[in-house]
């Protein structure tokens, strides 16, 4: 099974992972200073809520700085947390697989069927920037557990003239950590989550010296997530693009 999930240069079953800020121009800056090493800032993908740019922390794997896309103008929960955010946070991770088809078969065989999935550019011209099925583990969001992709077209991000920065630490935690261990196995999934308080962690070996991030996930389920999403679409539509 876990022939299905793509193990990274790094050594962990990790594609890339999300770090959320709430503008993206000036968290690529900030990380660019944070680590002496250049950010790939490219363009949004069309008609998509966020904005990201990407830092090589391995061979194929990257760090997302992503951030709302200020010409999206349609209400979207995590372009609305985004916004909210003081500090850069640690929101979501993704596995990548060989068949996306085949692991989706397999994860609702075992009760943890993919949610929100999508098949973004899959029948677009060469001039895509990229093209992919994606989808979460389920039910309902939580950060521990990753999102899914298969890269049909993946962009290249990555400049050999650009210092190197490496993955070297990928943290999780959760009080539920027995249970979504035991659906980690059934999926082939070999990252363990400790238990305890909820949390993402990664630590980066970069040109300045190591930089790490750590913080609690966050985990949307029905019914609360309409309470916090009633909460996010009120404070978010204060604040300014």
């Amino acid at each position: 099974m876990s022939d299905l999930i793509i193990r990274r240069s790094h050594g962990f079953q990790l594609d890339h992972i999300g770090l959320g800020v709430p503008d993206t121009e000036a968290g690529v800056k900030l990380i660019e200073e944070q680590t002496g090493a250049s950010v790939d800032l490219h363009d949004p993908e069309p008609d998509q809520w966020y904005w990201s740019g990407s830092l090589a922390i391995g061979e194929a794997s990257f760090l997302e700085i992503i951030g709302p896309n200020p010409d999206y103008r349609k209400f979207q929960p995590f372009a609305a947390l985004l916004k909210t955010l003081s500090e850069p946070r640690l929101l979501f991770w993704y596995i990548a697989v060989t068949d996306f088809q085949a692991f989706k078969a397999l994860a609702k065989k075992h009760k943890a069927k993919l949610e929100r999935v999508e098949g973004v550019n899959i029948d677009a011209d060469e001039t895509a920037q990229a093209s992919y099925w994606r989808g979460f583990v389920g039910p309902g969001f939580m950060s521990e557990r990753p999102n899914v992709i298969e890269w049909i077209k993946r962009p290249n991000r990555e400049s050999p003239a650009a210092p190197v920065c490496q993955l070297t630490d990928f943290h999780l935690a959760n009080p539920k950590a027995g249970q979504i261990n035991a659906v980690f196995k059934q999926l082939g999934i070999e990252t363990e989550v400790e238990s305890g308080p909820s949390a993402l962690g990664i630590t980066i070996n970069t040109p300045k010296g190591e930089l790490s991030f750590k913080n609690p996930g966050i985990e949307w389920t029905m019914p609360s997530m309409i309470f916090e999403l009633i909460g996010l679409w009120w404070r978010s539509r204060n604040i300014k693009n």
